[in-house]
């Protein structure tokens, strides 16, 4: 009944904008009237704000929602009432509310339901599978309101899901679609409530096998898997035709619903996947444990008859199967040689390398065209050749070199005749076709090629091997000299040379040679070299250095104004001993302490010094101690004084070497506090109440005596309470009693204090009562204190 009047009234509202078509054309700039919401949902109670917005035809906006007209029939007002845009929810049921600005209306569909106060599920959560009545579930959804009545929604939920891949959800009714996990989400007011939902999760994913072996010839080409899915609840289930497979190696093997295949021989690993689990196989195709060829070096000639290789696989059954036809050949050099199927063609001469490969496996097969393995250039010894590196020529000689060729197969050749050769210089050796020519003194180096290798043989004419000297090393002393000896070795002969010889010296301030005879100028280290016929040969020459630096003492005590000498001794590199005493650097870390010339050691004033003697590259060093104390002695460990009184202390000190001395008026006294104490060459006078420290140093050690004055056993008065009449004075003595057990009258030096003076003051004893009441006299001294009572009546 409420629907056929809100029509009504829609009608009306647009036959009066029809009727008045005059005051419409004059607002004609209004273009559209948008609300901000065209269908509205509410539970009974809730409020819900709209806003109009006026749309002109230039373009410009205006909201207008309280300049709106916002009305709605006698109906929808027991539903739902409106005031400038904001709708109250009243009673369930549908109305209409309309908004008009300027004659144009719109309208806003107004739900109204009970307030839901709770939702629930029947199901907590759901777990289907595929196929079968597991791929499917409902959920029932009962919404209890306010009025605590209670309604099954499911028709009238919203239900969403958060992932649509997974499974479908309406009004409750869920079907599985593929494997994972989702939540679905059912809202019904403004209740939500959610389930988790999986579908086909397994526990474990098992193949049947886990390692597959394949042949490419014969029924063992391919092979047939399960795929077990084990569920949470412990049911199982092949899936090997729904299971998601693949391979990482295609050209290997492959697999399709569980079935794998060998395509080539390898390596290749099998993946299954289904839901949120995986599972691997790997397989081996022609899984080879070795390969084997009947030739591994083979030496060729160009253009001849190819030689065949064959090829055989040994598999690890033991099995051998020859797959010269099957296996992928290469020629690291197809210039060189080239290979097909295991057959070997040579091209040009050269060494290639042939490999033969199948499956995971490979091996290879060297191949020589004509090359030599090694090359040597041989010189005729007496009949016989022999190998050389080096030979020695005179000017004006020839020498006739062989060359010999070994190959791949073992044989050698002499092909001095086939080889190119060169010389580096011409002009002191030149080579033809192996005959040497010596032109010049000096060196050479003649290299015969053949075949991509090369020999090398070093040629001296007129230069001698080797060059020594005798002695290798020497070691002088300053103004010293020797003369070396010099020998040039020939092949057949040796000279002596030392006056043929280039001389230097690397510092000529150290030493200077002539004609081999070396001659010490300065103490140091230098090189002597000597160079004929293009060798050289040095001597390491030592002056004045030490290998081993002594002192005759170790350790030096000495007192005051002492002296010690000590002897140096150096060692050189021939071990002989020299006294370098007067030649060496001296050197003293403190010479206040102690100081030293020539090894002369002179003590100066008490303390520590280190002697450092240097010489030939070699330091020693020697520590000395001046009137080093080892202790230091007092007549008196503590003092106990009373003021005025004195005490007199003495200081012994016992050095190093067991001496001991009274060194009293020698030290250095000083008194911590000198209020307490003074304190004069050990003569200690008590000044004032308190305790200190007299500190007695002497040299690098010191002492200290502790001292205290005037310290008391206690301190007692005469009198402990007094009763006084006002004005009345009485004298009160302090007697200290000290340590040793003398009493002495402190009654005038004591502090007297009284704690209220209106009733009793005190001086030096003497107590006088000011007025009426009671107080407390105080006698402080030497650190103790007591009282006195005062009552004043």
């Amino acid at each position: 009944m409420k629907f056929p009047k809100i029509i009504a009234i829609i009608l009306a509202v647009f036959l009066c904008a029809g009727n008045s078509g005059m005051a419409f054309a004059a607002d004609s700039d209004l273009s559209k009237l948008v609300l901000s919401k065209n269908e509205v949902s509410l539970e009974i109670g809730d409020t819900q704000s709209l806003s109009a917005t006026a749309v002109y035809a230039n373009g410009k906006t205006e909201d207008v929602t309280i300049k709106a007209d916002w009305t709605s029939d006698e109906d929808s007002k027991q539903i739902a009432s409106v005031y400038a845009g904001t709708i109250t929810a009243k009673s369930e049921g549908t109305a209409i509310i309309i908004a008009t600005y300027k004659e144009m209306p719109q309208t806003v569909k107004v739900t109204v339901t009970k307030k839901v106060k709770s939702l629930t599920k029947d199901k907590q959560s759901l777990d289907l599978r595929l196929g079968g009545t597991q791929s499917k579930a409902d959920i029932a959804l009962t919404a209890t309101y306010t009025d605590n009545s209670t309604e099954l929604v499911s028709d009238k939920a919203e239900w969403s899901i958060d992932n649509a891949s997974i499974a479908t959800v309406v009004n409750g009714s869920v079907t599985a679609l593929s494997p994972g996990s989702a939540t679905i989400t059912a809202k019904y007011g403004k209740q939500t409530v959610t389930v988790p939902i999986t579908v086909e999760i397994v526990k474990r994913l098992e193949p049947s096998k886990s390692q597959v072996s394949l042949l490419m010839a014969g029924p063992a080409k391919s092979e047939t898997v399960e795929l077990t899915a084990i569920y949470p609840d412990g049911d199982t289930k092949n899936v090997a035709a729904e299971a998601e497979w693949s391979s990482d190696n295609e050209k290997v093997a492959d697999i399709i619903k569980g079935e794998i295949t060998a395509y080539g021989p390898g390596k290749a690993t099998i993946t299954a996947k289904y839901g949120t689990k995986t599972a691997t196989i790997k397989v081996d195709v022609d899984n080879t444990r070795k390969l084997d060829v009947d030739k591994q070096n083979i030496f060729m000639r160009v253009n001849q008859t190819p030689e065949k290789v064959t090829l055989t696989a040994t598999y690890p059954d033991g099995r051998e199967d020859d797959i010269t036809a099957q296996a992928e050949w290469s020629s690291s050099n197809e210039s060189i040689a080239y290979v097909s199927k295991g057959e070997i063609s040579a091209y040009s001469s050269g060494a290639a390398v042939i490999t033969a490969k199948y499956g995971d496996k490979s091996i290879t097969v060297n191949v020589d065209v004509e090359i030599p393995r090694r090359l040597e250039i041989l010189k005729d010894n007496g009949g016989s050749s022999v190998a050389v590196e080096s030979i020695s020529m005179k000017v004006n000689q020839d020498v006739d070199l062989a060359l010999q060729a070994t190959y791949a197969n073992g044989s050698t050749e002499m092909i001095a005749g086939k080889a190119q050769w060169t010389s580096n210089k011409e002009d002191i050796v030149y080579v033809n076709g192996g005959r040497a020519s010596a032109y010049k003194s000096g060196e050479a180096t003649i290299t015969a090629s053949y075949g991509g290798k090369t020999a090398s043989v070093k040629v001296s004419v007129d230069i001698p091997s080797k060059l020594t000297a005798d002695p290798k090393s020497l070691a002088l002393q300053k103004n010293e000299e020797y003369r070396i000896n010099l020998i040039a070795v020939y092949d057949e002969y040796e000279e002596a040379v030392a006056e043929k010889a280039e001389w230097s010296v690397s510092s000529d301030k150290v030493l200077s040679v002539d004609k081999g005879l070396v001659t010490a100028l300065d103490n140091g280290t230098a090189t002597v070299t000597a160079k004929f016929g293009g060798k050289s040969v040095t001597v390491k020459v030592e002056i004045g250095l030490a290998d081993k630096l002594e002192a005759d003492v170790r350790f030096i005590n000495l007192n005051t104004g002492g002296t010690k000498t000590i002897t140096l001794t150096a060692t050189d590199s021939s071990g002989k001993p020299i006294d370098v005493t007067g030649e060496a650097e001296w050197k003293s870390s403190s010479p206040k302490v102690a100081d030293v010339n020539k090894g002369l050691v002179t003590a100066y004033d008490s303390g520590k010094a280190t002697i450092t003697a240097k010489y030939g590259g070699k330091s020693v060093s020697i520590p000395v101690e001046v009137d080093i104390l080892q202790k230091l002695e007092t007549s008196h460990r503590i003092l106990s004084l009373k003021s005025g009184e004195k005490a007199q202390v003495k200081i012994t000190v016992t050095f190093s070497d067991g001496s001991v001395k009274d060194v009293t008026a020698d030290a250095d006294w000083k008194a911590s506090n000198y209020k307490i104490v003074d304190v004069n060459n050990g003569a200690i006078t008590a000044k004032g109440y308190g305790k200190t420290n007299v500190t007695a140093k002497y040299g690098n050690k010191s002492i200290t005596i502790p001292v205290d004055v005037d310290t008391l056993k206690y301190l007692k008065t005469d009198e402990v309470a007094l009763t006084m009449k006002k004005g009345t004075t009485v004298q009160v003595t302090a007697t200290a009693t000290y340590m040793d057990g003398t009493d002495i009258d402190v009654s005038k030096p004591a502090l007297w204090t009284s704690s209220k003076i209106t009733v009793a003051d005190v001086k030096d004893g003497i107590i006088k009562a000011t007025g009426k009441g009671k107080a407390t006299i105080t006698v402080s001294f030497g650190g103790k204190k007591t009282k006195v009572l005062v009552t004043v009546e």
